[in-house]
């Protein structure tokens, strides 16, 4: 009989959790992470000592490694190092929920996957840079500047500190850095595709005026897209509101919903889309705050994040990338560049979903 103390068995050569971890260790590339012992325990109905003793067998074999904190990889120590990046995402301090959400899904995928992530919110770039000019280095650094303005200085201190950085929610023209960004042309030809064929043609399009690529490129599509189907200016217009220098957003959207309606009795436009940071509840009040109900009144659509609710509040139609999806493509693309180093940076856009509610519902007379 075993005594207490003693140390258990290892596996025999035949055991189904030996020979399955040694396939796997045969078949995939040095690096691989392989399952952890919890998933194993309850994959085959073994105890830990028998996973952990086949563990110990296909290490002292060179085949596997460990790394604490890390998990098990295939392959020896240097493979398990090199499996394990390091990623460092920086947030500007704008509270954004959309942001947020997928600042924190990417970085609970990368610890999930062993990986070293550090999330840092900033409000001052020289702040930051004083932080970065240390020894430390990254595998990669991800910068959601949540405006139009990046720090010139901010990103080439990136570039020194990391392998390669990634923008997120941002274009990457000759910047020498890849970016990941929702598609403006696609959210553009989603959005009014779906007011034609309700039978809207005067679309009021309120852009926040802060710069925003996005912003200004969907702005752009919008009047391309409207002059091809043969609206005018008047007809379709897109609306510069004030953003708000305090936070994101639009400064005073009641006053911008006012100056449309201009004293009438009702709006001139039968529908408005709202390009801006500003959360759903702002866009509703400052209809009410002119008499204005949708969709009894007026149809509205905004570019923004379906599966926030606060984005919608479950009333208005919306086109944009799920938080969860964005921070899924941020992460394919993170391996992607790991896998390609030497290819050519560039931007990729992603594809934008439609979510069709009742602040659009019927049609035009």
């Amino acid at each position: 009989m075993t005594s207490r103390l003693s140390r258990p068995r290892p596996p025999s050569a035949q055991h189904p959790v030996l020979a399955h971890l040694r396939q796997l260790a045969g078949r995939s590339a040095p690096g691989t992470r392989l399952p952890t012992v919890r998933r194993l325990m309850a994959e085959f109905g073994v105890s830990q000592h028998i996973v952990q003793g086949a563990f110990e067998t296909l290490s002292r074999e060179g085949l596997i490694s460990s790394h604490v904190g890390k998990g098990t990889f295939v392959g020896g120590v240097a493979a398990a190092r090199a499996a394990a990046r390091s990623v460092l995402t920086l947030l500007y301090q704008h509270p954004y929920q959309r942001g947020d959400v997928i600042a924190r899904l990417v970085h609970q995928k990368l610890s999930i996957d062993g990986h070293d992530s550090l999330t840092l919110t900033y409000s001052n770039a020289a702040h930051v840079m004083e932080l970065l000019n240390s020894n430390a280095r990254y595998d990669a650094a991800i910068l959601q500047p949540r405006s139009s303005t990046i720090s010139v200085s901010l990103l080439a201190l990136l570039k020194q500190r990391a392998d390669f950085v990634l923008l997120e929610s941002h274009a990457a023209e000759h910047l020498d850095v890849d970016a990941v960004s929702n598609d403006p042309a696609r959210t553009t030809d989603l959005i009014l595709s779906h007011l034609f064929r309700k039978g809207h043609r005067r679309i009021a399009w309120i852009k926040e005026d802060c710069g925003n690529y996005f912003f200004e490129r969907t702005a752009a599509f919008f009047r391309a897209t409207c002059a091809g189907a043969g609206l005018s200016a008047e007809e379709a217009p897109v609306i510069d509101a004030e953003p708000d220098r305090d936070r994101l957003g639009i400064r005073d959207l009641p006053a911008v919903i006012a100056r449309l309606k201009g004293g009438r009795r009702r709006m001139p436009f039968t529908a408005i889309v709202v390009a801006s940071f500003v959360e759903g509840r702002a866009v509703i009040d400052a209809l009410r705050a002119s008499g204005l109900e949708t969709p009894r009144d007026i149809a509205v659509a905004r570019l923004g994040t379906p599966d926030l609710d606060s984005d919608h509040l479950g009333l208005i139609t919306i086109v944009g990338r799920p938080s969860t999806h964005a921070a899924q493509t941020v992460l394919a693309r993170l391996d992607w560049r790991w896998k390609h180093p030497k290819a050519p940076f560039g931007t990729y856009f992603d594809t934008p979903e439609l979510a069709v509610l009742d602040s659009t519902a019927g049609s035009v007379g």
